[in-house]
């Protein structure tokens, strides 16, 4: 029997680990092609290790920390880097975002809240996730609830959606967003723990390719001209972009009733097929039960319903897309 898959090519699209940047309030945007607003503002910058004091990674970026007032109407406060990447016109379906980040509370009342927010490369809005510093719980103490920002196409407006999920205080987390452009779903994960799977990613009429990721701070408290962000912050880290095309790898096993057992990790989406053959020239798929769309991201195990296999048989799982 034959264990084989298909090759693919993947790659990093962008890497930082804030090493190479200056130290300081202000020193983000401006390096390395990473872009902003409110700068000079002291709202974003890069942290030491003996600064944040956080052992083992070395310098990392920030946005917040600062109390204070600052004019500006917007409350938006981000930085972010342009990656411009179309996976599908790669023939890599799959862009993945990944960080390490942690939320420092604040030490008054004013709490804000902060997202990482995906925009494609003309900078539209595609989705994003917000990490809720501001909402407390009747012990006036931040509820950290993670809210998944999407387009929803009956009211015409991106909406958050509460996931069933909460960040921890003052502690380094990773998260990991992954977008298939073709099947337009997509799955994060915090420290490897599902937040949500599979959903749909986007329904609205801007156009699917990845242009960068914004790092930001939503001010909760604001004036006509003036925006007023607690000392709360978020430091990051580890900030990665890249894209790969999907892969299946067969395994072939045998049952305790000796028949063959096949297994392999499946996308959500797409259709795959089981054939096999004799000679490696010849494949048939009419095996009984051979062919179904995924609904999940998940192994798949299929057994061959042949009472008795022969010697000589080989196996291929054939995926496709509708």
């Amino acid at each position: 029997m034959l264990a084989g898959g298909l090759s693919a090519s993947a790659g990093e699209a962008y890497f930082t680990g804030f090493e190479n940047f200056t130290a300081g309030n202000d020193t983000i945007i401006g390096t390395d092609s990473w872009q902003g607003t409110y700068a000079g503002a002291k709202l974003h910058g890069v942290m030491s290790q003996i600064e944040h004091q956080v052992v083992g990674i070395g310098n990392a970026a920030f946005i917040g920390g600062f109390a204070t007032s600052v004019t500006g109407t917007s409350k938006s406060v981000y930085v972010y880097r342009p990656v411009n990447l179309d996976p599908l016109a790669l023939n890599q379906e799959v862009a993945t975002f990944s960080v390490v980040f942690g939320i420092k509370d604040s030490t008054s009342s004013r709490r804000d809240n902060f997202e990482f927010r995906i925009y494609n490369q003309t900078g539209g809005l595609l989705g994003g996730i917000q990490f809720d510093n501001s909402t407390l719980d009747t012990s006036n103490v931040p509820r950290r609830l993670i809210y998944r920002l999407s387009w929803d196409s009956s009211l015409g407006k991106y909406q958050y959606v509460v996931t069933d999920y909460t960040f921890l205080a003052e502690t380094l987390e990773t998260l990991q967003i992954r977008i298939n452009y073709r099947t337009n779903r997509w799955t994060a994960t915090l420290s490897d723990v599902p937040i949500f799977q599979d959903l749909t990613f986007y329904t609205g009429a801007e156009t699917k390719n990845l242009g960068w990721v914004r790092a930001m701070m939503l001010v909760t408290n604001s004036t006509s001209t003036t925006i007023q962000p607690g000392d709360n912050y978020m430091l990051f880290d580890n900030y990665t972009v890249r894209s790969d095309a999907l892969t299946t790898s067969l395994a072939v096993s045998k049952t305790a009733t000796g028949a063959a057992q096949l297994s392999w990790d499946e996308e959500a989406g797409y259709t795959y097929q089981v054939l096999y053959s004799s000679d490696c020239n010849t494949w048939k798929s009419d095996l009984a039960g051979s062919s179904h769309t995924a609904t999940l991201t998940q192994t798949h195990t299929f057994t061959d319903p042949t009472p008795l296999v022969p010697a000589n048989r080989f196996y291929r799982v054939k995926r496709s897309y509708p």
